[in-house]
């Protein structure tokens, strides 16, 4: 592709202020080494307006990734801390994709470095999310632990392990960003607590019910840096992980309320709402706009005083809105100054798709206001296409499904519940939805994460016998749920 073939043509100034509005395919004039060259973006890798820019393309007819410098201020320490990574994993032997060039845009404003294409790689994150058998995961597992235990050995400490930042191609793994590469002791293994520490950072961002893959890929992780397994390491590394995952959690839950990469934000005196990027549309700006006008005309599919809950269709997709009322004038003083069932909703349902639990995708949160005072407030979320497991159990299609492989299920999503300290604070039975054999778990704005232990157990008590109030006139669905709850009540205390 040339130029000529009506390609858009832009400067280092184009891309440093066009923001999110970046096009691709788009060709730029590249200097490296005192020569001009082209370079043709064909795809844009990532993006963080003003400050980085990755770019799949061409580049003297190679296939190159190239990354992208704006940070006016620190671009060029930001090039300098990534050049100094490469370099420290290649001297020690880490396989990383190759750096062929360093230079800038044309005019010099904006510096960037191009590395060779693994042509044929996976994301390892996109191996594991295809993964459908915890040997599977472990096999990923095992891999990772010998790359991350040999930067150890070499004294380098990657400050973001996650699992995007690996690719695989042709059976070897490749760590990449340089930029979230520690070489200040490189030459020097890690110390045992620094090591557990970094370990503890990667295994933090899984799942709670991939927790039992822990023990033995550490154990590929210890083999490879000869350890002796003594009395107190993986106890260690257990406290680690579970601290790193509660600060990777409270910022994520602070992220989801600002403007991002995922979300956008609007903030004014008369309303403060925040959508998920790839869902903010031009229908679904109208709707927010005057959400009332629309939903008035739409099927209601349960209403109460304090709540009202629509199945509405926004550029042909099914989607449901569940509206927070104020039902008198001394309600809704009394909640104007505090947080909105759809705030809570909104934040809950993030917290648990975090944790693997499948909850309705939430869309989009609005609040109405008047200056700092809150009003009416609007959740959006995803349809999901089932039916409640109360109406289900207790209808003619009982006998269709296979009870025990939900009983499980539910078991399994307890487990996640009690593994984090989370209550949901009404557990009936018409809150589960069941769809294509998974089980939804819906009505968030009562979810409670708990620091204090007692605390949980006292509320998720609640929730599991609110739980099987459902199934009182069932005796053989009684029996089959109370005996999965045993088993959690007995690891509980």
């Amino acid at each position: 592709m040339k130029p000529s073939d009506n390609i858009q043509i832009f400067d280092g100034n184009y891309l440093r202020s066009s923001g999110r509005n970046l096009t691709v395919p788009f060709s730029i004039d590249i200097k490296s080494e005192g020569r001009l060259d082209e370079l043709i973006c064909t795809g844009i890798l990532r993006l963080l307006p003003g400050k980085r820019l990755v770019c799949s393309g061409k580049w003297n007819g190679l296939d190159v990734v190239v990354k992208f410098f704006l940070d006016i201020t620190d671009g060029r320490r930001h090039l300098a801390r990534e050049e100094r990574g490469i370099m420290a994993l290649e001297s020690s032997g880490i396989i990383t994709p190759k750096l062929l060039f360093r230079g800038s845009s044309a005019s010099g404003e904006v510096p960037l470095l191009g590395f060779e294409k693994i042509i044929g790689s996976e994301d390892i994150k996109e191996i594991w999310d295809k993964a459908e058998s915890d040997s599977g995961r472990l096999f990923i597992l095992a891999g990772l632990m010998t790359v991350i235990a040999k930067q150890h050995i070499s004294g380098i400490c990657q400050k973001d392990p996650h699992i995007k930042n690996f690719l695989l191609s042709g059976g070897y793994i490749y760590a990449i960003d340089g930029d979230a590469v520690d070489s200040e002791h490189i030459g020097t293994p890690l110390l045992l607590k620094p090591s557990l520490k970094n370990l503890g950072l990667f295994f933090a961002q899984f799942y709670p019910q991939y927790a039992s893959l822990i023990p033995e890929a550490f154990n590929y992780y210890a083999s490879v840096r000869k350890w002796m397994m003594a009395d107190g390491i993986y106890e260690s590394l257990m406290k680690e992980v579970i601290k790193c995952r509660y600060r990777a959690e409270k910022e994520y839950l602070k992220k989801i309320f600002r403007e991002s990469t995922s979300f956008i934000c609007d903030k004014n005196i008369r309303r403060y709402l925040i959508c998920g990027r790839t869902y903010y549309d031009e229908a679904m700006a109208d709707f927010l706009d005057n959400p009332d006008a629309v939903l008035q005309e739409e099927r209601i599919i349960k209403d109460g005083n304090s709540s009202t809950v629509f199945l509405i269709h926004l550029s042909g997709r099914p989607l449901i809105v569940k509206r927070y009322n104020m039902k008198n004038m001394w309600h809704a003083a009394r909640r104007s100054y505090r947080q909105s069932r759809a705030w809570a909703s909104w934040r809950n349902a993030h917290l648990l798709k975090s944790i693997g639990i499948n909850t309705p995708n939430p869309l989009a949160m609005m609040e109405t206001r008047f200056g700092p005072l809150r009003s009416v407030s609007y959740i959006l979320t995803e349809y999901i296409d089932g039916t409640d497991i109360y109406h289900f159990l207790h209808s003619e299609k009982a006998g269709e499904i296979d009870l025990i492989s939900l009983v499980k299920q539910f078991g399994g999503l307890l487990r996640m519940f009690v593994f984090s300290l989370i209550s949901h604070g009404d557990f009936k039975g018409t809150n589960f939805i069941l769809s294509d054999k998974k089980l939804f778990i819906t009505d968030l704005d009562a979810v409670c994460k708990h620091r204090l232990k007692w605390r949980f157990q006292k509320a998720f008590m609640k929730d599991l016998d609110r739980f099987m109030q459902n199934w009182e006139n069932t005796p053989h669905i009684d029996a089959l749920f109370r005996d999965e709850i045993s088993k959690i009540k007995r690891k509980m205390f």
